[in-house]
């Protein structure tokens, strides 16, 4: 069995587990959710059809008792695939007599859409039943890229930052992009067949489950997929979307675009990043669009045909791949310390990268650059203007370097960080 490496989800899980009665894990294939909780399920049953085994889901249709029978807390691994056992394991929950940690349940979409009623199956939300948590893939922390000299939560607490010196190379960034954070693509011979064949699978067998063929066109799916792709870690309307992904030179229809995008997030496979809203006055008006990431920063790549020997030949495309990852990691560093990711964009035509920002309104300002020597400079200054423009002031600034050999204060009081000196 492959060795379990601890995921920052970890800990949550546990407190779930210990408060619900049943806590459903969700996020894109392959990105380790059934080894979570494996981990702590003492029986499973899954719905994914073995070799060599009957149909589990022909098996539940005549038999919802299986599902069921077992050691708790007991996993239901791809549960969307019989939507009605959600309401039956909170059924189940509710005749409980209020024990916790009585399932886990797994799903890398939401339920099908292939059958018309699939979603309308679920008939209450499982609220105060069943917690829901993300599960992302996994962050340069969890696959022990980065050394975690400098955390992010000791920043908001005014802790100055230390780490050792350490040499990351341009090499070393394309290779985390190409490989993403897959937990089966961290020691195989080539990184980039993986997220080439995720893609061939979401053109396939991932749209077969869950649509039926007259709902969607493939032809212009992959448009779409390839639009996201080449619009990646920018702020991209609908419209535009539509107009990249062009057939002929005629312009995608909008509503198939909104569609599309559905799918994708059924799928988690893209995440929007919010564009920072403060509560208090600022100088500035400020744009509202919103970013769009795939769950992954090798998908894009993958997408566009980018691999470890060509994508230094395209800087551009390369510095939004590295804006991907970066985001990627702090988006999950930021959720896994009860915060949230967001972006900044005025009028004035000044925006930074990242807005790290909890519930109790103190925030970071954070730049993300995938070089070092020249690009800091510019970069601290663009957040000390925009931290000028606004009356509740960040906690710290910081510009986040593919490169920067380790972490520092700068005169200025702005933080650089290797993304590979991070953690929570």
């Amino acid at each position: 069995m492959t060795e379990y490496l601890p995921r920052l989800i970890d800990d949550k899980l546990d407190i779930w587990l210990a408060t619900a009665g049943a806590v459903l894990v969700a996020g894109p294939k392959w990105s380790g959710k059934t080894m979570t909780c494996e981990q702590r399920a003492k029986s499973a049953f899954c719905f994914t059809r073995k070799p060599g085994e009957s149909d589990p889901l022909e098996l539940a249709r005549l038999d919802s008792s299986i599902v069921f029978t077992g050691e708790k807390p007991r996993l239901i691994d791809e549960w969307q695939l019989m939507p009605e056992v959600w309401d039956m394991v909170r059924a189940d929950v509710d005749t409980s007599h209020g024990e916790k940690g009585i399932y886990l349940l797994s799903g890398s979409s939401l339920p099908p859409r292939k059958t018309k009623n699939a979603r309308e199956i679920i008939k209450h939300s499982g609220a105060g039943r069943i917690a829901i948590l993300k599960m992302p893939t996994m962050t340069l922390f969890e696959t022990g890229d980065s050394s975690g000299d400098v955390s992010l939560c000791s920043l908001f607490d005014g802790v100055d930052v230390s780490g050792q010196m350490r040499k990351i190379t341009l090499a070393e960034i394309i290779h985390f992009i190409v490989r993403g954070g897959w937990p089966g693509n961290l020691d195989v011979p080539d990184v980039s067949l993986l997220p080439k064949d995720y893609i061939d699978r979401i053109n396939t067998i991932e749209l077969d489950k869950i649509l039926d063929d007259a709902r969607i066109n493939r032809t212009k799916f992959k448009r779409v997929l390839h639009s996201l792709a080449r619009n990646e870690s920018t702020v991209c309307s609908i419209s535009t979307l539509a107009k990249d992904a062009s057939i002929n030179g005629k312009s995608l229809d909008e509503e198939t675009v909104v569609g599309y995008l559905d799918i994708l997030a059924d799928l988690f496979l893209v995440e929007n990043q919010e564009a920072f809203s403060p509560l208090f006055r600022s100088r500035a008006r400020l744009k509202m669009g919103v970013k769009r990431h795939f769950c992954d920063p090798s998908l894009p790549a993958a997408i566009i045909g980018a691999t470890e020997k060509n994508l230094s030949k395209d800087l551009q495309f390369l510095g939004f791949l590295f804006e991907s990852l970066a985001v990627h990691d702090l988006r999950v560093y930021a959720e896994s310390l009860g915060g949230n990711l967001y972006h900044y964009q005025d009028y004035d035509n000044d925006e930074t990268d990242a807005v790290l920002e909890f519930d109790d309104g103190r925030y970071a300002l954070i730049e993300i650059k995938l070089g070092y020597e020249y690009a800091v400079d510019s970069a601290a200054k663009n957040l000390l203007k925009i931290a000028d423009k606004l009356e509740r002031k960040p906690s710290f600034l910081a510009v986040v370097s593919g490169t920067a050999p380790m972490p520092l204060k700068r005169p200025d009081g702005v933080y650089v960080l290797p993304l590979t000196s991070l953690k929570p």
